[in-house]
């Protein structure tokens, strides 16, 4: 499994969004992949919400925990800190 953080700066440089993929990797499968794919029954239902709604349904069917999730961001965070502090 692999998560990424990546921020986004506003248009006006205000602030800085969070977006978090999850994707996942079987034993037998050479490269990561979204956990919800064209052949997975919540597909074409993902493919209709918003991208807020569709990231949470692909984190919830990647079988991160929210805990997980929040650190991450955490260490983002305070990394993102640092580079500002610079």
């Amino acid at each position: 499994m692999k998560v990424k953080v990546e921020g986004v700066l506003a248009d006006d440089l205000s602030k800085v969004s969070i977006q978090v993929d999850v994707l996942i990797k079987d034993p037998k499968e050479e490269e990561f992949r979204p956990p919800i794919g064209l052949t997975h029954p919540k597909y074409w239902k993902l493919k209709n919400l918003e991208p807020e709604k569709a990231t949470a349904l692909q984190i919830q069917y990647s079988g991160v925990h929210r805990k997980q999730i929040r650190k991450t961001i955490r260490e983002f965070d305070k990394l993102h800190a640092l580079e500002v502090q610079a």
